[in-house]
């Protein structure tokens, strides 16, 4: 089992100081314990909802890269391809997850809001690519090949 969170933000000063000082080392403000544990726990979220809202960013970024792939010849490069299918998929169920998760952090931290904004928005995005370029050009396959057979056998 993992620690508690140790540091927090004085409600004073905006400075972030260990939860378990008696006083703020800047500003001088008695430490309430149990308010600045719970604050603690609150940034510890928060710094994990920014750092997972970033890794899908970054993953989300290599979208275009694996679209590419999905059209070089060379056997080796457009087996990365698949890649792109993978995140189609794999990302908007990542948003989806990151948004239940961290969606009701009472937090007016800027970039805690920033990346929040950020998730809404590439889960609607990698969704319409999903739609767009994974699941239409597949039921479409599907429709001709179910056609085809139908006017092989005729």
């Amino acid at each position: 089992m993992g620690t508690l969170p140790s540091i927090f933000e004085c409600p004073h000063c905006g400075e972030t100081i260990d939860a378990s000082a008696e006083a703020c080392r800047f500003c001088g403000a008695t430490v309430d314990r149990p308010l600045a544990l719970h604050r603690a726990m609150i940034l510890a979220k928060v710094n994990r909802a920014c750092s997972d809202a970033s890794y899908m960013r970054s993953c989300a970024m290599t979208l275009p890269v694996f679209f590419v792939f999905r059209f070089i010849p060379i056997a080796f490069l457009s087996t990365f391809g698949l890649g792109f299918d993978v995140l189609s998929f794999v990302i908007p169920i990542w948003a989806i997850i990151w948004w239940s998760k961290f969606s009701g952090l009472e937090s007016h931290d800027s970039e805690y809001i920033r990346w929040r904004k950020t998730v809404r928005i590439i889960g609607i995005v990698v969704s319409i690519v999903l739609l767009l370029f994974v699941i239409v050009p597949f039921l479409l396959a599907f429709a001709l090949g179910a056609i085809r057979a139908t006017h092989a056998t005729s």
